[in-house]
């Protein structure tokens, strides 16, 4: 079998990508109202907790530079079954058929279906970049099966400290003030207007509801979302006491791109999420 040292995200290399390819193909599967997706896991499997995987945006279920795909194949290598899977009118998903308010919520409760015929997993795990983490943490907060989130440039909100932090090298540039003002005179929408975020009042109730039933969460944020969180102690700040919860965990990485088009940097991506499931669901690595 191929062994993974999570402990070092350099080894996630493509040596080890091939061998999980090998082994971990997948299984392509329509279900629900014209949904189709990819099951991977690794027959009877090692844990009762699966994996979700949401659609980034308009991305397909191989996720921004295949990025789901290794995900998929590596967890699946630890232990955890994983469904990666086009929410409807997206890649290869039908428009759906009924519309409505609860469209996510039936979308992945067919999925929570599906991995668990599948695998015989019983709780989940949702993970999503940008969008994908707005319906993952929704999801999470409303749904008593799904156990944890991985929310990658997930929901915050803008601080005092956010906005002091902010302007500080930049309101004795002269140059970088002008730019600024030109900027918001011609602005047109932002990220932020397409982000399905709560009032931050609900979002910090959201987040308490999650704690509070033991669920788990780890918060990833990178530099693509500057225009909104750039410190740590931001996340607490925005979102309360619950945020500094053991059952919360934080990493910001600066340098990283939003989509983590550098392949160093999904491979410790993989490596920290894999490590994330390890200490907090416990899976046991496929025979």
């Amino acid at each position: 079998m191929v062994n993974l040292q999570i402990e070092n995200p350099e080894v996630v290399g493509e040596a080890v990508v091939a061998g999980l390819a090998d082994r971990f193909a997948g299984q392509a599967h329509r279900f629900g109202d014209g949904l189709v997706g990819v099951v991977t896991h690794a027959g009877p499997s090692a844990s009762k907790t699966g994996v979700l995987l949401l659609n980034a945006g308009l991305t397909r279920h191989t996720g921004p530079f295949r990025v789901h795909v290794e995900l998929a194949r590596t967890l699946a290598e630890q232990g955890f079954p994983v469904l990666r899977f086009d929410q409807g009118g997206l890649g290869d998903s039908d428009m759906p058929i009924r519309a409505g308010g609860d469209r996510r919520q039936r979308e992945i409760d067919a999925a929570m279906r599906l991995l668990a015929e599948q695998t015989g997993v019983t709780r989940f795990v949702l993970c999503g970049l940008c969008s994908g983490a707005d319906d993952a943490f929704h999801i999470a907060a409303a749904h008593p099966r799904v156990a944890g989130a991985i929310l990658l440039d997930g929901v915050a909100y803008p601080t005092p400290g956010f906005w002091l932090r902010h302007a500080l090298p930049r309101i004795f540039n002269a140059a970088k003030v002008l730019r600024y003002i030109a900027s918001r005179r011609n602005a047109g929408p932002s990220l932020a207007d397409f982000r399905d975020w709560p009032e931050r009042a609900q979002a910090r109730r959201m987040l308490s509801d999650i704690v509070g039933r033991g669920g788990r969460l780890l918060f990833v944020f990178t530099g693509g979302a500057y225009h909104y969180f750039n410190h740590r102690a931001q996340l607490a700040a925005s979102l309360g006491r619950d945020a500094q919860s053991p059952q919360v965990s934080l990493e910001f990485w600066r340098e990283y791109d939003h989509t983590f088009y550098l392949r160093k940097h999904r491979r410790v991506l993989m490596a920290r999420i894999v490590a994330w499931m390890r200490a907090e669901f416990g899976a046991v690595k496929a025979d």
